[in-house]
């Protein structure tokens, strides 16, 4: 069995390292970010929601979930010991699934820096798998509402207790960074299914990835591995696919209980980013693939956007196309052999296991930005989303008939201090 320090002692002993360079003291700062905003849409069919991780969703006559889709509060505390050593720790409140305080402390890490272009970072640190990985809950660094719903929604883990190094090296006119990580990761969510909430799922989180940066451009390259150590709760459905009468009426039912666990198994992801920013045009795009070869629940999906932005003084105007698109196929499992109203219901249930986590969703967004103040951004967005035969997997509480189009409107003010 699979056993990891907890984080408080992870730190303690990072701090004990850094402890003789504590002689004249830290020089401590502290500061903080938060977004209001107000979500609707034009359905009650099902809940929009901005990620894995949040429970609920916002629909036509919602109420609180209208604002807590994007509404945070982040603090962020920092202390320097000298040149070489930093440490930071980050909490945001916000709708999360699972344990409140927990899942929402973000970072909380030391940062050792031997040399100008080395850093070396331990504890609980952001997981940088993909372009947003340091500000994807700052609102304030990013011209949309929310990050990219087909892109981002998916990717359930915030931080990882593990620990990073990165090295940078001058090439050509820019500087690239290398970088590679590992760690434990304990993530909290709604479940894939719509079936149960505030799943929890324990991994190791492993990768890399190349970022180039050189004038107004910056492109990167990544990957991660996901090892699962857990699985996802299912004992009483294995004891009544065991089950010799339900076998009987089902033949082969428990041949199924394989293909349904997911513990000690992989979980891929790879991405390509590109991104242009002159202060007069923005333009940002994101591509990837997520897919298992051994977790017949996970799919495999192919998903993108591209976000073009052209700013008027204080005043940005933006459009964002997003798609995700499965590439498994449906499975339909084999009637049973009596049709018994309680046995089909069982198969019917596991099929939807087996078959169920398909993406198929496209949408198109319109918004603004205006900058009032040197820390104060207002944001207005509306997002036309088209839902295929799988649309509503990044949605909540589906209830027939599913719309195969839905609008949602946003406006918020985003702030930092």
């Amino acid at each position: 069995m699979h056993r990891f320090p907890s984080l408080p002692p992870a730190l303690a002993a990072l701090a004990l390292l850094a402890a003789p360079a504590w002689a004249d003291g830290p020089a401590f700062s502290f500061k903080g970010f938060g977004t209001l905003g107000v979500v609707g849409t034009d359905t009650d069919h099902i809940g929009f929601r901005r990620d894995f991780t949040q429970t609920g969703g916002a629909t036509h006559h919602g109420d609180a979930e209208t604002v807590d889709i994007d509404s945070r509060l982040g603090l962020q505390v920092d202390a320097d010991f000298n040149r070489a050593f930093h440490a930071t720790v980050q909490w945001v409140a916000r709708n999360h699934a699972g344990d409140f305080f927990e899942q929402n402390l973000e970072w909380a890490f030391l940062r050792w820096r031997p040399r100008d272009d080395l850093d070396i970072r331990a504890g609980r640190i952001g997981a940088d798998a993909f372009m947003l990985s340091d500000h994807r809950n700052l609102g304030y660094a990013y011209p949309w509402m929310r990050p990219p719903h087909e892109f981002y929604a998916l990717l359930v883990p915030y931080h990882f207790n593990g620990a990073d190094i990165t090295q940078r090296f001058a090439l050509g006119e820019g500087y690239l960074s290398v970088k590679a990580y590992g760690g434990y990761s304990l993530n909290q969510m709604s479940s894939l299914l719509q079936h149960t909430r505030d799943t929890t799922l324990r991994t190791v989180l492993y990768g890399g990835n190349l970022t180039y940066e050189s004038g107004d451009w910056r492109a990167r390259l990544g990957y991660a591995q996901v090892d699962t150590l857990n699985d996802l709760g299912q004992s009483s459905l294995y004891q009544t696919l065991e089950d010799p009468l339900v076998n009987l009426l089902w033949p082969g039912a428990q041949s199924l209980i394989p293909a349904l666990k997911i513990e000690h198994k992989q979980i891929h992801y790879g991405s390509v980013g590109l991104a242009y920013d002159d202060g007069l045009w923005q333009i940002q795009t994101e591509a990837s693939y997520a897919g298992s070869s051994n977790i017949q629940q996970f799919p495999s999906l192919l998903s993108g956007y591209l976000s073009l932005g052209r700013r008027f003084g204080h005043v940005t105007v933006y459009g964002l196309y997003g798609v995700v698109e499965s590439l498994n196929d449906h499975r339909t499992l084999p009637k049973t052999a009596v049709p018994l109203a309680s046995v089909e219901a069982l198969r019917s249930y596991v099929n939807t296991l087996l078959d169920g986590i398909q993406a198929d969703e496209q949408s198109a967004s319109l918004g603004l930005r205006w900058d009032v103040y040197e820390n104060i951004a207002l944001k207005a967005q509306w997002s036309h989303f088209w839902l295929g035969r799988d649309g509503a997997l990044y949605w909540t509480d589906p209830e027939p008939p599913i719309p195969t189009q839905v609008n949602v409107w946003s406006v918020g003010v985003d702030f930092v201090f």
